[in-house]
């Protein structure tokens, strides 16, 4: 080799590291296939702290890597303070956050790590995939191993024993409180059962793409048909004791459970802490034959359920020097292996890998994963908004009681939702100016 083209490649070589070291992007030099032997030391932002990531994930993943010391940051509340204080390698994200840092480049772009290597995301519910690659503008910059959704719970034995057909995947609201009425209130049973009037009332807004507030114009939007035909369901509901509501901590098993009414609507995590706690605490005395089926949907759009959503997002920090054992334990969470093992036990909540969902009593699990309203959850959970955080707790309290009102007869419902517009718009002002001050400070 002459001296000359030595020199020259010296010359390219130094140039290269330099780019690289004022890089301000994230090196792509990860190796993808994960080599058990590998050092590193990594550090993990994961709710709950170090005892419930050991028992999570922790304890199986040094079992696989014995040489990837990882540290546990318990707090995650502000994720932005943490991220920049404690530089974490790995980002346990809200999709707000995710959404947040995925648009301010300050995630690891984990295209080419799955694609390199051979990473199965193939039995992980596509439609999730594609909610977060559109989510982070075609790059996908986290992975979820799980999310939640809603089911309509039903009791086979009582609609056995009154002759009345199981519910259907794909009912509106109405259809599901007609179908309650046919149960007899004389023998103690209900049709349906809410453990809390704002939880139902919201569930029934969420299925027909109903908003309180119009988050432009920042003005309360619930004087409107479509609240009031809401609003005459459930009060009919409620009037004729088809709909039974219990408030939090009344009983210690809901009616549902005891088996004195027939439906009930709920997230993937009433499994793990009512029906099958109940099964635990009972033994033999538990006698619950029930099902389920999809949550009730809107009239204008029957063909998908709005309530999905994420619990939390793995990411990895686009400023890690270990990007390597990052990855590693972003893949060891989302990976089949893991599912697999979490399949065996309950959880609160569902597995985005579709195969390894609890299920031993063989019931129609597959429905959580059905007709995911992607279109929806982009919207709704979009973190740009200006509404306080407390706002809508304190909406909901003045749509209860102006609800309660109507149900009584004290108000007509045109009443009821007059005074909750007025109301709800006074505390929203007092609200917006509130939180100015705070910002002005």
């Amino acid at each position: 080799m002459s001296k000359r083209l030595t020199t020259w490649l010296l010359v390219i070589l130094l140039a290269s590291i330099v780019l690289t070291a004022c890089s301000s992007t994230p090196k792509q030099t990860v190796q993808y296939e994960g080599d058990p032997q590998m050092q590193a030391t990594i550090t993990v932002m994961y709710s709950g702290g170090l005892n419930f990531f050991n028992k999570d994930y922790g304890d199986l993943f040094r079992a696989k890597y014995p040489n990837i010391e990882v540290k546990v940051i318990g707090a995650w509340r502000d994720v932005e303070k943490v991220r920049e204080e404690q530089k974490p390698d790995v980002l346990l994200l809200s999709y707000e956050d995710y959404v947040k840092l995925t648009g301010e480049g300050k995630l690891y772009d984990l295209n080419n790590m799955i694609t390199e290597d051979a990473f199965n995301l193939e039995g992980v519910n596509q439609d999730i995939i594609d909610f977060l690659r559109q989510s982070g503008g075609g790059k996908l910059y986290g992975l979820p191993p799980h999310f939640d959704n809603q089911a309509l719970f039903y009791n086979k034995d009582l609609f056995d024993k009154y002759s009345i057909p199981y519910p259907q995947d794909g009912m509106t609201w109405n259809e599901v409180f007609q179908l309650a009425k046919r149960f007899p209130i004389e023998d103690g049973v209900s049709g349906f059962t809410t453990d809390h009037l704002s939880s139902l009332r919201y569930k029934m807004e969420t299925s027909q793409g109903l908003r309180s507030v119009n988050r432009k114009e920042m003005r309360v939007t619930v004087n409107t048909e479509s609240y009031k035909k809401l609003f005459e369901t459930l009060v009919d509901a409620h009037r004729s004791s088809t709909l039974e509501i219990k408030d939090y901590g009344e009983e210690v098993y809901d009616s549902f459970i005891t088996g004195k009414s027939a439906m009930t609507v709920d997230y993937y995590y009433y499994l793990n802490n009512n029906i099958y706690w109940a099964k635990t605490e009972r033994g033999d005395d538990f006698h619950l034959n029930w099902d389920v089926a999809t949550a009730p949907v809107g009239e204008s759009n029957s063909e998908a359920t709005p309530y999905f959503i994420f619990g939390n997002i793995y990411a990895v920090n686009a400023d890690t020097l270990e990007a390597q054992a990052a990855w590693e334990l972003v893949k060891f969470i989302n990976s089949e292996e893991v599912a697999r093992m979490k399949s065996r036990t309950t959880t609160n909540s569902i597995p985005t890998r579709t195969d390894y969902i609890y299920n031993p009593e063989g019931k129609r699990m597959e429905i959580f994963y059905k007709n995911l309203n992607m279109d929806w959850a982009l919207r709704e959970n979009n973190p740009k908004t200006n509404i306080p955080d407390n706002y809508y707790v304190i909406l909901g309290a003045i749509m209860d009681s102006e609800f309660m009102a109507a149900s009584r007869g004290d108000k007509s419902i045109d009443e009821a939702l007059q005074s909750i517009q007025e109301r709800g718009q006074e505390e929203l002002d007092k609200q917006l100016v509130e939180k100015s001050k705070k910002e002005d400070q």
